[in-house]
């Protein structure tokens, strides 16, 4: 048996030992796997003709315990447990586990162990890595916020531009981080929804009608946002009431236009409609500034860009 352990790697072990499934699938194992509570146990066996042909009579046995962000691994042979899924982590270390190539001394089964390190150092260190370099990125784009913000605030307390351009200005910065802080927090449930499925928590199904229903809130909380920001404009005097109409008609467009495209994606990403139909229904989709000059055919209809 080979064991290593990994601190504040903030790990899903739930995924990992998934993970660790269907590798061992793809290489063409028979696999079984159990899971109690801070305990991950993953069995994998060829067929017998081939166990007997290179004389492998025991099963490959990855044992995980503990937390995300402090477990460890261990990597050996043990008895294939007939109830593994009855009786648990508990079925595999009362059959025996031992270390691998002892007695077992094959070129094969040592290549095996390097091949599944391998793969659990890749799924823990890069993506570990992966998830820090991804939270100091967002750390800098909000220091850089901040920042911008500073610079606005003095520009204005020196006179270089007056109050209504400051609070327009403002209020643009402002939306672009509520905008990025959504956009993280929707990745992160979308995220959470992924690793649910390949846990086969939720099935391909569920998965694509939660995920239909995660875009539809955020469609909604989206113009809900969008919607108060113009009110605020409107209050401070930065907008008139004709150029609040004008832009909160175009908003909803836009928002029901992306709704809808995003209702025909899930539809082709869940088998609804083929690809050719999908195309096809997009193409009939108005996009929403020619849906409204040919709706209300008006030239004096004017998209005022994002100054709020």
């Amino acid at each position: 048996m080979t064991k290593k352990t990994y601190r504040d790697k903030n790990i899903d072990l739930d995924a990992l030992a998934k993970h660790l499934e269907t590798w061992f699938l793809d290489q063409g194992y028979e696999v079984q796997a159990n899971q109690t509570e801070g305990s991950w146990c993953v069995q994998a066996k060829k067929s017998e003709a081939w166990r007997k042909a290179v004389g492998a009579s025991r099963a490959f046995t990855i044992l995980m315990q503990g937390e995300p962000n402090d477990f460890s691994v261990e990597l050996g042979t043990g008895e294939w447990a007939s109830n593994l899924v009855a009786g648990g982590v508990a079925a595999v270390l009362t059959g025996g586990f031992s270390v691998i190539g002892s007695g077992l001394a094959t070129g094969w089964t040592k290549k095996v162990e390097g091949d599944v390190w391998k793969f659990i150092e890749e799924e823990v260190i890069f993506k570990a890595k992966r998830k820090s370099e991804q939270e100091l990125a967002e750390l800098k784009e909000q220091e850089a916020m901040q920042a911008k913000l500073k610079q606005l605030k003095d520009a204005l307390d020196q006179g270089i531009i007056d109050e209504v351009a400051y609070q327009a200005k403002k209020a643009e910065i402002e939306n672009q981080i509520r905008d990025r802080q959504k956009n993280s927090e929707l990745n992160e449930r979308l995220l959470g929804l992924k690793k649910a499925l390949d846990a086969g928590i939720l099935t391909q199904v569920e998965y694509e009608a939660k995920k239909a229903e995660l875009m539809n809130q955020t469609t909604n909380a989206e113009l809900d946002g969008k919607l108060s920001q113009l009110k605020a404009a409107l209050s401070a005097g930065i907008l008139t009431q004709e150029e609040f109409d004008e832009k909160a008609a175009v908003l909803q467009q836009e928002v029901a236009f992306a709704d809808k495209l995003k209702q025909l994606e899930n539809a082709k990403n869940s088998g609804i409609i083929s690809s050719e139909e999908y195309a096809k229904k997009k193409g009939r989709i108005t996009p929403p500034k020619l849906a409204l000059l040919s709706g209300q055919g008006s030239a004096h209809i004017r998209i005022l860009g994002n100054a709020c």
